[in-house]
């Protein structure tokens, strides 16, 4: 079998199943409305094919012209797909229902993303909060667990979601395909 970082198009037919097989990054948005965001989001997702749900009634959608224009500029190729729920709530229970296990993002937690042991039996499904607010605790109780990126709070208080979607992104995708 060819090394895990080959590009998918220089993969034989007969590798194609195991492809499908392995398992993907899926990250869900809770009402996004910041085209520069999603346009990070895009690219951080297309590069390691994830999977991108998001919710809430005043999310924008990926296909906003801002977000496309962006992304053509960085000469990202192919199509972008999200899949939008009406609710966090209802996504929450899609999610769940598909057996997905659920790790909420939270600066306020004690738990380190890098130390948490994910389950081997489960798709994982990496939930970040509104721009400005975050997870509230109430949604924050709905999930598996709920974890945040290590920082020096006395340098730097938050980080931005781009940020934040890339370093928890690509662990879980290193940690899927490269451990």
């Amino acid at each position: 079998m060819p090394p895990l970082h080959q590009t998918r198009s220089f993969w034989s037919l007969s590798n194609q199943k195991e492809i499908d097989k392995m398992r993907k990054v899926e990250l869900l948005f809770d009402i996004i409305r910041s085209p520069y965001d999603m346009a990070h989001i895009v690219q951080i997702a297309k590069s390691i094919d994830a999977v991108v749900y998001t919710s809430g009634k005043n999310s924008l959608s990926f296909d906003i012209p801002k977000v496309k224009t962006k992304v053509g500029s960085w000469n990202i190729k192919g199509t972008f797909k999200e899949i939008h729920y009406e609710t966090f709530e209802e996504a929450i229970k899609d999610l769940r229902a598909k057996g997905k296990y659920l790790i909420g993002t939270s600066g306020e937690t004690d738990k380190i993303f890098y130390d948490v042991k994910l389950p081997a039996n489960q798709d994982v499904v990496i939930i970040f909060g509104t721009e400005t607010s975050g997870l509230t605790l109430e949604k924050q109780q709905l999930l598996d667990e709920i974890v945040k990126l290590p920082m020096d709070k006395s340098k730097v208080d938050f980080l931005t979601l781009p940020v934040a979607v890339s370093a928890m992104a690509y662990e879980l995708y290193r940690q899927y395909h490269l451990t």
